[in-house]
């Protein structure tokens, strides 16, 4: 290229030749939709390890476990997990007792409840009886001093102004212990208020027997002060610069019963220095409004509305309002006394339909907004012909999407209490015969027997999680072509037995019905003994390694191509485009995954017709690697002096 120089200098230049490169495309994500114990509700949630299952869906029980194990089986295989709480009839804990409120996750609360009009404070994050052990406790500035007299004033009126007999010291009413003989004020001039002062009161001068900070002793529960979470909330210096006071407050959750963390009064999560002024901004000029600070950041509650236990302690209390919420140019009012809202109306629903989770797998069809490479069945939903129309509507949506595969096993009464080896195999035949033939699906034959540590005992769950899990292991080591099966990579973890395992006869037969059997070897454990697709007629495609060869393929070519999306359709840019596929499908080949492969991409394929209309075209031929199936030995006996030449057949 020509110099632009016009005397002696140095013109530096840039030429990018990093577009249009191939892109890592993650390849391991799994899917699954069931009725969790908490968790958002219909909304695809990633997980990538058990803790996280834990966490976020809570333990497993008497009503889901087929579901919480089938998650925890794939993600013991090293893949990552969207998982879908389905939508039954649990109900969200709240303050308000509301018996029927459900808010099902961050989208609902946002569209119907985040207005601070409700008849609830408080309500936990997710739907479920366990939101019941909630509660939250809120402070604010509140009371300077609490004052314990040896009579009771004549005026108890908060916001009343009271002094001492000196008139050296003045405060503001604040509330009024009867019981008890305490009261509670805000310092105003003269400092704070000690046991030698004397109180007037307009009728008999009162003596302070004791002063205690008023802070300082309050409890959020037995053991826990609110001095221990944090310092005492004022007014923070955003509402501060703008002649406002008393704005900041605190929050704790924290699990009262223990049912969420196994130890009563632990505290979950705490919030302070927070803002009641809507507009406030932290000193990193940060969102500090509380409503929005707890929406963005609390794992276990919503808010629902503001306090209502407030009043005025302005010099001019006519003037001003209950104003939490509003602008920061006013004082803000103080909560009477720490505020403690306990949650109850939690309720569980674990008999979900097939409905219920047909809609739930609804949330994984839309290929463009989610991502997945593995659609698990998990268990059958209720009866035989539910288990079917489960397995039929997973195979629709990976069909239909065509960048994943759906990971079937027959009904649980198939093969799970049948003493009969003959009728399991039988029921098993049956469950799949009428199922769609599709090289984007994998059926297998059965259940496995696990241990339910949480439950200290033995349970059997499906092996769809599995299969997939064996196809994300192949694909974590690199090597999404080569087959999940067999002794080296097809091993099943966790598994105690099988509640069916096929004798040769009979994963002859399986075989023969696009059914790979999952079979006990003695002496080498519990393996995955087929690599069949759904796939009814003889096809590259019927095996599981070419069509997870495709799969990875087109995903990741796919994504380059979207780069070339609005260029212009020359030889230039098509031979950019090959630069690109080319050196990828090589790579595949070197990994053993491609035996030959051919990228056309030329005028040939794209012809001025083709350019005129605005398109591209680009043929990519593969040659996929074939796994081993069928292995053939023979042994010849010869006799001593014979020639190997003299036998071998000449082929």
């Amino acid at each position: 290229m020509a110099s632009t120089l016009l005397s002696p200098g140095v013109a530096i230049q840039e030429r990018d030749l990093t577009l249009g490169s191939i892109e890592t495309v993650e390849t391991n994500v799994g899917a699954i939709a069931g009725p969790f114990a908490k968790g958002p509700v219909l909304t695809p949630t990633r997980i990538s390890n058990e803790a996280e299952l834990l966490e976020i869906f809570g333990r497993p029980n008497e009503n889901n476990y087929e579901y919480w194990w089938s998650a925890s089986a794939f993600l013991s295989y090293g893949g990552v997990l969207d998982v879908v709480r389905v939508d039954s009839d649990n109900f969200t804990a709240n303050d308000g007792g509301m018996t029927t409120l459900k808010v099902k996750n961050n989208d609902d609360f946002e569209a119907n409840y985040n207005t601070g009009s409700n008849s609830w404070h408080w309500a936990a994050r997710t739907p479920g009886a366990l939101g019941n052990a909630l509660r939250v406790a809120v402070v604010d500035a509140g009371a300077d001093q609490v004052l314990t007299l040896d009579g009771a004033p004549s005026t108890v009126t908060p916001g009343t102004q009271i002094a001492d007999v000196a008139a050296t010291k003045t405060a503001r009413i604040h509330s009024w212990d009867a019981a008890n003989m305490k009261l509670s004020i805000i310092n105003e001039t003269g400092g704070a208020f000690v046991t030698t002062d004397v109180i007037e009161n307009g009728v008999t001068d009162l003596n302070i027997t004791a002063v205690a900070e008023w802070y300082d002793e309050q409890t959020i529960f037995s053991g826990l002060k609110w001095n221990n979470i944090a310092p005492r909330p004022g007014t923070s210096q955003y509402v501060a610069d703008r002649g406002g006071s008393n704005d900041e407050l605190h929050v704790v959750v924290y699990d009262a019963t223990g049912a969420i963390t196994g130890t009563p009064n632990t505290v979950l999560e705490k919030f302070t220095y927070m803002s009641k002024a809507s507009d406030a901004k932290s000193a990193e000029g940060a969102v500090n409004y509380y409503p929005e600070v707890l929406l963005l950041t609390s794992s276990y509650v919503f808010w629902g509305k503001h306090e209502e236990d407030v009043y005025d302690v302005s010099a001019n209390a006519a003037a001003v309002t209950n104003n939490i919420g509003g602008d920061a140019t006013t004082a803000f009012d103080l909560l009477g006394y720490p505020a403690t809202y306990a949650l109850a109306d939690g309720a569980d629903d674990f008999a979900v339909t097939l409905s219920e989770v047909l809609t739930g797998y609804e949330e994984f069809s839309d290929a463009e907004t989610v991502q997945l490479d593995y659609l698990i069945m998990g268990p059958a939903a209720g009866s035989v012909s539910d288990a079917k129309s489960k397995a039929a509507k997973l195979i629709q949506i990976a069909s239909a999407r065509k960048d994943c595969i759906a990971f079937i096993s027959p009904a649980r009464s198939n093969v799970v209490g049948v003493s009969s080896s003959l009728d399991q195999t039988n029921n098993v035949v049956s469950f799949f015969d009428t199922l769609e033939s599709t090289s984007y699906a994998v059926f297998d034959s059965g259940y496995k027997y696990i241990y339910d540590r949480f439950a200290d005992k033995y349970r059997y769950v499906p092996c769809n999680p599995d299969v997939a899990g064996l196809c994300a292991a192949v694909t974590a080591n690199g090597t999404p072509w080569f087959s999940p099966a067999g002794l080296n990579r097809g091993a099943i973890k966790g598994a105690v037995k099988l509640a069916y395992s096929p004798t040769k006869s009979e994963r002859d037969r399986l075989y023969q019905k696009r059914i790979n059997p999952i079979t006990s070897l003695p002496g080498q454990g519990i393996v995955l003994f087929g690599d069949k697709t759904a796939l009814a007629s003889p096809s590259a495609f019927d095996r599981i390694n070419v069509r997870r060869l495709f799969l990875v393929a087109e995903k990741t070519i796919g994504n380059a191509a979207k780069g070339v999306l609005f260029e212009i359709n020359d030889e230039f840019t098509r031979n950019n485009f090959k630069n690109v596929v080319e050196p990828f499908l090589r790579e595949i080949q070197a990994a053993r995954g491609l035996t030959d492969f051919l990228v056309v991409c030329d005028e040939t394929n794209n012809t001025p017709a083709v350019v005129d209309s605005n398109e591209f075209v680009a043929e990519i031929y593969l040659k996929p690697a074939r796994s081993i199936n069928f292995i053939t030995l023979t042994f010849i006996a010869t006799r001593t002096g014979v020639s190997f030449e003299e036998v071998i057949p000449r082929r």
